[in-house]
């Protein structure tokens, strides 16, 4: 109702004059109230009260119906028939219904004449073809209509699927495909929160200016939901609150503020005690939820569930690619990823290779399971809040240590003979070898800090083989 003219219309209903040979065509929608011509040929387009034109009655019975000369019908000899100013004169209709598959009637496509005339069979079912083109028109409209909203949310969806790239964290995600989705729909708060059975937390909010006037109210009455209310949030997955005022959880305090629609959709349950979800306000003057709107945020919120749980999954695959799966330790990507963040921070650091001694003779005499269960155990005696541990490969590891260099070698050191004092308490014929370095007072860089560590670590071991020999001839 009260769109503008449409070519489309306007050459149905200038075909139908000219086929029927009549000065006037319409094609007329009609609802509760009125009569509307979208698409009028020889007369000017407009509105009348229902019941002024015989179309109400077309739309009424559902089918096509001819008057030949409505100055004989007392329910248009007074409107329709009457001369102007009183009405436009006209005696002769014909009529049939604008009809939807499913058989509702939306209007009619009519033609009129000045002179009485009587129509046939032929020329209703002229009239009846180009309803149906009429009715390929609006399905059209529809598929149209119908193709932009799947467009805007394939757009909608492209965009929050791009967010997987940009390397966030879950919340700064959801923040993100916030504000993607307020260009798409009007909302005065939205904010993303986690739901427990004993409180819930707001993650990410965002809110339009009214909103703003009342985030604490929207706080202590939608954050802070009463138990019964959140038990409700936590069971139904997806709601729509198109009347909060008859919500039967609904706050007098929101309601006096404004609040008109509510809705909240599930992102995804981390357990079944725990459950993310987008909830959204609206105020009175955004109107009830649309079925696009719903559709959207539907679609939208299935969206932004992928993007954290592909954000979560893609952090739990960093974690692994940066971890040693046999001890638990970082790995040497991590290793270098560390020297880097303390390179680019300038500060001081120390840096500790590790040569794990005895472990041919462990896996020659006890097997490699006790190979394994070893490499674990040192691993484990490397922890310590001060010191960053990492496997870089075989039996052999690697210490960091940030926090100054003139305790850092001692540090180091000593963390390595409570490993290797661990390790021999358990019964395995194993020591350790150890090279340090720090920088910048030992060398310029990581790299030639590693390596220099290397050399150390190497030293260290022709000495101690060089004592074991000595100790075996000596005895």
């Amino acid at each position: 109702m009260d769109t503008p003219p449409e070519a489309g219309f306007d050459r149905i209903t200038a075909l139908a004059a000219r086929v029927l040979d009549v000065p006037y065509a319409a094609v007329n929608f009609i609802d509760g109230t009125r009569q509307w011509a979208k698409a009028c040929h020889g007369m000017p387009t407009g509105s009348a009260p229902r019941g002024f034109a015989p179309c109400t009655w077309v739309v009424a019975e559902g089918e096509a119906l001819i008057i030949p000369d409505m100055t004989q019908d007392a329910r248009f000899a007074g409107t329709m028939a009457a001369a102007p100013p009183k009405g436009p004169g006209l005696h002769a209709y014909a009529g049939v219904p604008l009809k939807t598959e499913e058989g509702l009637s939306l209007g009619t496509l009519c033609v009129f004449d000045h002179q009485i005339r009587e129509f046939g069979a032929k020329e209703l079912d002229v009239m009846a073809a180009l309803a149906e083109v009429v009715m390929d028109e609006l399905a059209l409209r529809s598929s149209t209509r119908n193709l932009t909203l799947a467009r805007d949310q394939a757009s909608t969806l492209r965009d929050l699927a791009q967010l997987m790239q940009h390397g966030l964290t879950p919340e700064e995600t959801a923040r993100q495909a916030m504000l993607i989705l307020k260009d798409r729909l009007a909302f005065d708060w939205f904010a993303l929160m986690c739901l427990t059975p004993t409180g819930s937390t707001s993650l990410q909010e965002l809110t339009s200016s009214r909103g703003q006037a009342h985030l604490e109210l929207l706080h202590g009455r939608f954050v802070n939901l009463q138990p019964l209310a959140r038990e409700t949030v936590l069971t139904h997955h997806h709601c729509f609150i198109d009347d909060y005022s008859a919500y039967e959880h609904a706050s007098k305090e929101l309601i006096e503020a404004g609040v008109r629609q509510a809705a909240w959709l599930h992102l995804f349950h981390a357990s079944n005690q725990q459950a993310f979800v987008l909830s959204l306000v609206r105020f009175e003057e955004q109107g009830a939820w649309t079925p696009e709107e719903r559709t959207l945020l539907e679609a939208a919120a299935h969206s932004v569930h992928a993007v954290l749980e592909r954000t979560g999954h893609m952090q739990t695959l960093e974690r692994a690619a940066l971890t040693d799966s046999l001890t638990g330790l970082g790995n040497r990507r991590a290793l270098d990823v560390a020297l880097d963040e303390a390179t680019q921070s300038g500060q001081p650091y120390t840096v500790a290779i590790i040569d794990l001694d005895g472990m041919k003779r462990v896996n020659d005499t006890l097997g490699h399971a006790s190979g394994d269960m070893l490499l674990r155990e040192f691993a484990h005696q490397l922890h310590s809040p001060a010191v960053s541990a990492y496997r870089l490969g075989g039996d052999e590891y690697a210490l960091l240590h940030l926090q100054g260099a003139e305790l850092g070698a001692e540090t180091l050191l000593s963390v390595v003979e409570r490993a290797s004092a661990h390790v021999r308490s358990a019964g395995y014929p194993a020591s350790a070898s150890l090279g340090i370095a720090s920088v910048p007072h030992d060398a310029p860089d990581a790299t030639s800090a590693l390596r220099t560590a290397d050399q150390r670590m190497y030293a260290d071991k022709r000495e101690r083989k060089a004592n074991q020999e000595r100790e075996a001839i000596l005895f």
